[in-house]
């Protein structure tokens, strides 16, 4: 990578943190799994190490995942409306359910307010959520339950999170966060 990037964590401290974040998981919910709900694209590496991670320390907790594709940022990297773009299986059940979203970041909280809202509207009894990094906004009304790193306002890559100013899904695939220096 070019010196357009600083490194903040890496590898080996994502790693430590999703575990720690798996422990917290486990000892919320130890009685019953909660229905993990992950939103793409940038949360799949999160969410993939954090259900292997979940399935190592309890083998028999079998975690319960879903997917759903929401759009909130446009292309000039401004937040919008959220729309649904991909939802929950049809077969996915949330009525009286504990959920546990997962995203990759959180910065205003745009996303996960509306993700939170429709998942109670369908009769969720408890939603909380995990990220991976937790942007340090101010005027942000949603804070997540679970948070692997406080970032800053910085933008990041890694992870998840791509650098699309660089080329489509640039550098989501890495295993460490790293800032983009703009």
């Amino acid at each position: 990578m070019t010196d357009t990037y600083t490194m903040l964590f890496t590898a080996e401290q994502v790693e430590s943190r999703i575990d720690e974040l798996a422990d917290q998981i486990l000892a919320d919910y130890p009685d019953a799994t909660p229905l993990f709900v992950a939103l793409l694209r940038g949360a799949s590496p999160f969410a993939s190490k954090l259900m292997f991670a979940i399935a190592r320390k309890s083998p028999d907790y079998h975690p319960d995942l879903d997917y759903m594709t929401i759009s909130t940022y446009g292309a000039d990297h401004t937040a919008k409306k959220p729309v649904i773009v991909t939802d929950l299986a049809p077969n996915t059940g949330i009525a009286d359910r504990d959920v546990v979203i997962i995203d990759d970041v959180i910065d205003l909280g745009v996303t996960s307010e509306f993700v939170i809202d429709l998942l109670k509207g369908r009769g969720a009894r408890n939603v909380k959520l995990a990220v991976l990094a937790s942007k340090d906004i101010p005027t942000r009304s949603t804070r997540a339950h679970y948070i692997g790193f406080e970032a800053g306002d910085k933008w990041l890559v890694g992870m998840g999170l791509d650098d699309a100013q660089a080329s489509h899904e640039a550098y989501r695939w890495i295993e460490e966060i790293r800032e983009i220096n703009h």
